[in-house]
């Protein structure tokens, strides 16, 4: 049993093309403005990245303060160590084995 059509071959095509035409405009505008969103996110996050960076830059004082605090803790523990040598070569014991070394 067939159905009678009720538009013309004609409308139908018009009608399914007028459709096509508005979906790839739709397509397309979705398209430019995720492309457009995408973008303004990536200059966003490169731009605070530059203004983070530039704002917690060292200033030369500060740089000279702190490479002066890791001098001093790297010496600390220089000092620290060889102390412990001294402490352990003064016991008469091998750093290694803790074995009394040989001294004739």
């Amino acid at each position: 049993m067939s159905f009678p059509r009720l538009i013309e071959n004609n409308a139908a095509y018009y009608l399914q093309n007028t459709l096509q035409n508005c979906h790839e405009n739709r397509v397309n505008v979705y398209y430019y403005f995720l492309n457009i969103m995408v973008l303004l996110l990536f200059v966003f996050i490169v731009g605070f990245t530059l203004y983070y960076c530039y704002n917690n830059k060292l200033s030369d004082y500060d740089k000279q303060q702190k490479m002066l605090k890791d001098q001093e803790f790297i010496v600390s523990k220089i000092r620290y160590y060889q102390e412990e040598v001294k402490q352990t070569n003064n016991n008469g014991s091998s750093m290694i084995t803790d074995l009394p070394s040989m001294r004739v």
